[in-house]
């Protein structure tokens, strides 16, 4: 909308430059005065003269008007700059921040690493010490079933050396 305002001020002032020019070229159509003559030239002048002064009037408007929308613009320009700063700053912020995270997440994602190495080591060795357990019952088990064994057996030869002892 503002260049808007920039766009019809110029056009303006180039339409009133171009009808001076046209009016200063050709000669008023009331003039009574022969082509030769000296004063012909003084009210072209008074002509020109007022034109000229409306035309610098119009300038100066023009240029008051343009000086206005700049002022205006610089104005918003510094304000869309310091906006733009602050979103910058709280970009920049939100950065550092998600940076922080990011490096305490690696952190953890360490710490975790480690405590699942040492979780798979205690499990190997929990798994080495349960088969050790293991082996050392079933031989404890064997021995001790070897030694019932061998007491039943003791026991039923000595039934049988009673039995024949009593059936003798």
């Amino acid at each position: 909308m503002k260049n808007i305002g920039v766009v019809l001020a110029v056009g303006t002032t180039a339409l009133v430059v171009v009808i001076i020019g046209i009016l200063n070229f050709f000669p008023p159509p009331d003039s009574d005065l022969p082509a030769g003559d000296e004063n012909a030239t003084a009210p072209a002048t008074e002509v020109t003269t007022v034109d000229i002064a409306a035309v610098q009037a119009a300038f100066e408007a023009r240029e008051a008007l343009l000086q206005a929308q700049i002022a205006e613009l610089d104005l918003e320009y510094v304000d869309r700059q310091a906006a733009y700063d602050s979103q910058a700053g709280e970009i920049n912020a939100l950065t550092v921040a998600a940076e922080e995270q990011l490096n305490q997440l690696g952190e953890q994602e360490s710490s975790l690493q480690e405590q699942i190495e040492q979780l798979h080591a205690a499990q190997e060795e929990r798994a080495a010490t349960y088969d050790n357990q293991r082996q050392q019952a079933y031989y404890q088990y064997q021995v001790n079933i070897d030694q019932l064994q061998l007491q039943l057996d003791e026991a039923n030869a000595k039934l049988g050396e009673a039995l024949a002892q009593v059936g003798q």
